[in-house]
């Protein structure tokens, strides 16, 4: 028998990216994101189309890989409904999000639910992708540096309503193509708070949060409808300029 060496990969998180070092200048990068009770089936406390729940939960997770610099290579999703119709609607619904990227070649692969009758949609999506050691964009701010809210925070029927405020994966990959963007931070179910102190706090600072923010900085973001970005403030003019999102000030980035 061949005897097998077990090789110790170095592993840690950015944000709610799992970061796996492979030891050749690149790391694997993995992001995931859950929905459940959103949908189209009798017990949904959100009814929706199966093609959004496939489109909004894939992009939450392709959004935080974006954000972070990696490329997606490959995507996961295991759904808690039947096959036909609702689990290839959902998967129509994820090659819809994978349509808007500017990689085409993402493998994808699943497995539904179809021994038992489901009455409540759920699902959950992983993405796997790759960056090089040299490529992350993160721990990139400075004091001074400007912390700014793009998009919407929508939750629920919310996001339903205001679809057209949410971004999209065009959004996110125009956003990380702007020189002037250090850093992005998706705002998922912890709020905008959370991440800003987080993002802060992966850089040595603390955030200090402008008195007349218009939003509730605490509750959640819903399913990454926004992002946080840092740049320098004299980029804001610019980056106001380069979106057609709506844009707020959250506050300035100090040392601790």
């Amino acid at each position: 028998m061949t005897n097998r060496i077990k090789k110790h990969y170095k592993h840690f998180s950015i944000g709610d990216c799992t970061v796996v070092d492979l030891t050749d200048g690149r790391s694997l990068v993995i992001t995931c994101d859950s929905i459940g009770a959103i949908g189209n089936k009798e017990a949904d406390l959100v009814k929706v189309t199966p093609e959004h729940v496939g489109e909004t939960t894939v992009r939450v997770a392709l959004a935080e890989m974006i954000a972070i610099g990696a490329t997606p290579v490959a995507i996961s999703n295991g759904l808690s409904v039947e096959t036909d119709p609702t689990g290839k609607r959902i998967v129509q619904g994820i090659r819809e999000a994978m349509s808007e990227l500017t990689e085409s070649d993402i493998a994808l692969t699943g497995s539904c639910e179809d021994n038992m009758k489901t009455v409540q949609t759920g699902a959950g999506i992983t993405v796997i992708g790759l960056i090089d050691n040299d490529g992350f964009k993160t721990q990139l701010a400075k004091p001074g540096d400007i912390a700014l809210l793009i998009g919407r925070t929508l939750v629920g029927h919310d996001y339903v309503t205001y679809f057209d405020k949410a971004l999209k994966l065009t959004d996110y990959q125009q956003l990380r193509s702007l020189p002037e963007i250090k850093e992005m931070r998706p705002v998922g179910s912890k709020g905008i708070a959370y991440e800003l102190d987080h993002l802060a706090e992966n850089n040595g600072l603390i955030a200090q949060y402008d008195e007349n923010i218009p939003i509730d900085i605490h509750t959640s973001g819903g399913p990454s409808s926004s992002c946080i970005v840092v740049t320098h403030k004299e980029h804001l003019e610019t980056i106001q300029r380069s979106v057609n999102k709506e844009v707020t000030y959250l506050g300035l980035l100090q040392k601790k």
